[in-house]
């Protein structure tokens, strides 16, 4: 069938080949909706590039796949050491390794394609990132495609492709379906109605060609229908085949399906001549998932618990290495033995390989046909739990961990249960649970403490050092040093990874260097490959540096941390890092950023913990604009936050609010908000003690810090309004400085202080500072911003805001660049960030909203 309407999109696919034929590497995602013409466009690039090494993988949708599926297929395809690593044992990291060797040691254009990234499993994720990042010196044109018209706001895909499209080697390509006139194109020579044809199919490419497929002379109700069509002109044997290998995955060995149906490869031959499958290499694959899907949803009760259990007999007979296809295979069929047999080892092989999520998967699927012996039960809950933790799925990891206890318990295995407390206690923390959080502390360390010296007591001894640091902060200091003196005796390396980490964060706390304790904290947690810890430490020393204003030495950490933790797919931890980083961007009235940080995290499933950072910096950035919406926000973070019951996390949002309710001239409850705060506040908050301070001074004259103010708080809480602009401008924390100048009488400061706030459009602040200055009797006060200042609906930068509208009329990104005279991945950029800020995931949602919201013409 003839390629239609895809000249613009062939082209600028053979543009970016010619690039990574000069060494300079690309990523192209291509994204639409299913049976758009994806896989269709990139072998049509394939014919045209004979000459280049090609090699294919897929994602299957059909079960919980093996991590890495579609890299079993590109390496057995190129074969050779590739091949050898990836059947073999090796880490994550040497088979990642190995992909960019070989890519890098073959001559001339190497073209890697991953289909239906949609269902790549995390592992996979995290390898087009890796690779995302190191291709750009090499000949190598990584080509992606997926469905675009299903994403969830949270699903790891969509995530991902946000990390991606900031890459300098990305480019992105959409599929529309064909118009009406390429439809009428196909149609031609048929007895189909054009206009019909359309209608039925909405231009969908797949659907038109099965359509066009089927000999009868009338339209058939669906693009379903024809398939059947074409499916019920087979033999007895040939459709025998085809249901087999619609049980089995939409990519299926030919000799599997045949031993496993009793048949002749003969009958397999015949699917292909049929149009129903078609071969690629040694396999055979449907035509598209779409086929796939309507074959097996035809297929009888009675023979597909047939089909499943031959396939499963079948690929046991040959040895097959895949325990996460015999293990879905085991539970079609109901067989207990095989599921115990097959899903646990393939939930802790995907573990290993990162692949957290079909991790906890596969250990779902163990649990729903759970062994006789508690003690396994329960240490499968345990693994189960430790996979939720790094997705940030801590309400299942709750549920998870609640019954592993409660097993340990009834066993009688008081170690085992102390552990499961002591993880229920982060579980719970998590959640805001702070009451449930601290009982299980205090469950933990009773059941550990007789037991002697242990690595999980050490963490309790840990934690409860900064409970006595509250009112002792010397004894609270030593005993955690001991606690950390237990970890080094009895600890593994992860454990005094852990523990050192918890010391830096101590000697943040009195004062001390912090920075020795947690670059070895995270050395060690490299050196053994401790992701979670690694994690950890990265999140907690970024926090550091932020919460001292040390933003450029902090830089590293963000940059290191985010990459590893996304390349990982180690959500908790980014999530955390993302936080801190809208946090450090608010400090530093980048707030543009700040907001597309926030809005990132606030736009995945991640913990209430993890939310606070984001809820707050889009909560602030929205009330210091004057803008709506900011209440709702702070709302949830602080009912969140007080459940957490902790002196920080209650003056992050209580002091958010605070801010609001002064920005809209609501001093008394603003002044509700400080004495609340005050009230929690230990030893133990630095930030939030100095912060209520300053609004002490503010809304009640006299201020109360609890700890000695550090710089350039100090100066601030002394009234040196102008040397404290000025240190907060050398630590480039432009509306700190704006808001010690209001905190002025003189003329001169306000004037100043207007001038600022206006320039980081901080128009409610600016117009609390006129007020105070008409309060004052001051003369001349100035004007407010102009309406033509005001900013874009839907928060878009005015060269966003030019792409939108000719996305709008239709034009692709090509001519975007060209009509703005910018590159066409510059235009790539401000499209992706016009898709990320209006919340959508096509052009065509885009341009909806646009309408919808009157940015544009309706009739644009």
């Amino acid at each position: 069938m003839t390629l239609l309407e895809r000249e613009s999109q062939l082209g600028s696919l053979l543009q970016y080949a010619g690039e990574a034929r000069a060494r300079t590497g690309r990523l192209v995602l291509i994204s639409g909706e299913a049976g758009v013409g994806k896989s269709s466009l990139v072998e049509e690039l394939q014919r045209r590039l004979h000459d280049a090494t090609w090699a294919w993988g897929a994602c299957d949708g059909l079960f919980t796949p093996r991590p890495l599926a579609p890299l079993h297929d590109i390496a057995r395809e190129i074969g050779g050491s590739l091949l050898e690593t990836v059947r073999g044992a090796a880490s994550r990291d040497e088979i990642f390794d190995a992909v960019l060797q070989c890519a890098a040691s073959m001559d001339g254009l190497v073209v890697l394609v991953v289909e239906d990234a949609q269902w790549a499993d995390e592992a996979t994720l995290d390898l087009l990132r890796f690779l995302a990042r190191r291709v750009r010196d090499l000949p190598v044109l990584l080509v992606v495609t997926f469905r675009d018209d299903a994403l969830a706001p949270s699903d790891p895909l969509r995530v991902a492709l946000g990390e991606l499209a900031g890459q300098r080697c990305t480019r992105r390509i959409d599929l529309p379906p064909l118009t009406s006139a390429g439809v009428a194109r196909l149609a031609e020579g048929t007895t189909y109605s054009p206009h019909e044809l359309y209608a039925l199919t909405g231009g969908n490419p797949f659907f038109v060609v099965e359509v066009l497929s089927d000999d009868r002379t009338e339209v058939p109700a669906s693009a379903r229908d024809a398939v059947l069509a074409r499916a019920a002109r087979l033999s007895d044997a040939a459709r025998s085949a085809l249901d087999l290998a619609a049980l089995d995955s939409w990519r299926v060995d030919p000799d599997l399906v045949a031993r496993a149906g009793g048949l002749g490869l003969e009958a397999l031959d015949d699917l292909v001549s049929a149009g129903l499958m078609r071969a690629e290499g040694s396999t055979l694959r449907f035509r598209h998932e779409l086929a796939r899907r309507a074959i097996e949803s035809e297929v009888p009760p009675h023979r597909r618990l047939a089909g499943h259990q031959a396939l499963l007999h079948a690929l046991i007979d040959v040895d097959c290495d895949d325990h996460a296809r015999l293990a879905y295979h085991a539970e079609e069929v109901g067989d207990a033995t095989l599921v115990a047999r097959y899903a646990p080892s393939a939930a802790r092989r995907a573990a290993e390989l990162g692949a957290y999520r079909e991790a906890a998967a596969q250990y779902e699927r163990a649990m729903r046909f759970p062994p006789d012996d508690p003690r396994e039960v329960a240490g499968l809950y345990d693994e189960y739990a430790d996979q939720l933790a790094l997705v940030d799925s801590w309400t299942r990891a709750a549920e998870a961990r609640e019954r592993a206890v409660h097993l340990w318990h009834e066993l009688g295995d008081a170690r085992r249960e102390g552990y499961g407390y002591r993880n229920l206690c982060s579980v719970y923390w998590r959640l805001c649970r702070g009451s449930e959080s601290r009982a299980a502390a205090d469950r933990a360390l009773a059941l550990l403490e007789p037991l002697g010296p242990d690595p999980q007591l050490a963490r309790m001894i840990g934690l409860h050092a900064f409970e006595v640091w509250q009112d002792e902060p010397e004894a609270g200091y030593a005993l955690l040093r001991r606690a950390v003196e237990m970890a080094d005796e009895v600890g593994a390396p992860a454990d005094r990874s852990d523990m050192l980490n918890t010391l830096a964060y101590g000697a943040f706390l009195h004062g001390d260097d912090w920075r020795p304790p947690m670059e070895e904290a995270l050395r060690i947690a490299l050196e053994v490959g401790a992701e979670a810890q690694v994690g950890r430490a990265y999140a907690n020393g970024y926090t550091f540096f932020g919460a001292e204003f040390r933003f450029a030495e902090g830089e590293r950490w963000w940059r290191d941390g985010i990459a590893y933790c996304d390349e990982r797919d180690i959500t908790t931890f980014s999530s955390c890092l993302r936080g801190h980083r809208a946090i450090a961007l608010l400090d530093l009235g980048r707030w543009d950023d700040a907001l597309q940080v926030a809005e990132q995290v606030l736009a995945t499933d991640a913990s209430p913990i993890n939310l606070l950072t984001s809820q707050v910096t889009k909560a602030l950035v929205l009330a210091r604009r004057g803008l709506p919406g900011s209440d709702e926000i702070l709302d949830v973070a602080v009912e969140a936050a007080d459940g957490v019951a902790e002196g920080d996390w209650i003056g992050l949002t209580r002091l958010a609010r605070a801010e609001r309710h002064w920005l809209d001239g609501e001093d008394d409850a603003a002044t509700r908000e400080i004495l609340r705060v005050r009230e929690v506040l230990t030893q133990l908050e630095l930030r939030p003690d100095v912060e209520t301070a300053v609004w002490e001074r503010r809304l009640l004259g006299a201020p109360q810090p609890v700890r000695e103010p550090r710089e350039p708080w100090a100066t601030w809480l002394a009234g040196d309004v102008v040397a404290a602009a000025a240190r907060w401008d050398a630590l480039g924390c432009g509306y700190h400085a704006a808001m010690a100048l209001h905190d002025s009488d003189c003329d001169d400061h306000l004037r100043d202080a207007i001038t600022r706030f206006e320039a980081l459009g901080a128009d409610a602040a600016a117009r609390r500072t006129r007020r105070k200055m008409k309060e004052l009797g001051h003369r001349a006060v100035p004007n407010g911003a102009r309406t033509s200042t005001r900013r874009h609906p839907l928060g878009l930068t005015r060269r966003e805001d030019e792409v939108l509208l000719l996305v709008c009329e239709g034009l692709t990104n090509e001519e975007i660049a060209e009509h703005l005279v910018l590159s066409t991945r510059t235009v790539d950029h401000h499209v992706s960030a016009v898709l990320g800020k209006l919340g959508v995931s096509s052009r065509g949602a885009a341009a909806a909203q646009a309408r919808q919201r009157g940015v544009v013409p309706a009739g644009t």
